[in-house]
């Protein structure tokens, strides 16, 4: 007998983008339990792209210290906090970002590259 395990990296997830922050929901959060520190980049598409590392790995000092940044966990959400990074993205994607009101947009976890996919083109309310 074959089974098929779901998971909830499986579903779809939100990203909710402030002038300082990205907030992803609960279901776009599981990959992210155990992450030391994320990288944040942007892939052919203009689609944001998070990469969960663990600690040993960012210790290894081969990474540039400048593209990781702190993911806090909270029980509903966890959140990337870098006004640079923002004003990053923003500038990039060519969206504008209030303090207050977010920007939605779908998240898809990408098992085979291990990153989490924010897709730029499929906005949420």
């Amino acid at each position: 007998m074959e089974i098929k395990w779901l998971s909830a990296k499986e579903k779809e997830g939100v990203a909710s983008f402030y002038l300082t922050n990205i907030d992803l929901n609960m279901v776009a959060s599981v990959p992210f339990q155990y992450a030391y520190r994320v990288q944040v980049g942007i892939d052919e598409n203009n689609n944001v792209v998070i990469k969960p590392l663990q600690k040993e790995r960012v210790l290894t000092g081969d990474i540039d210290e400048y593209t990781l940044y702190k993911i806090c966990m909270n029980k509903s959400y966890s959140r990337i906090s870098s006004v640079d990074l923002m004003k990053n993205i923003s500038n990039i994607l060519g969206i504008k970002l209030d303090k207050k009101v977010p920007v939605k947009f779908k998240t898809r976890w990408d098992e085979s590259e291990n990153v989490l996919i924010i897709y730029k083109d499929k906005e949420c309310d």
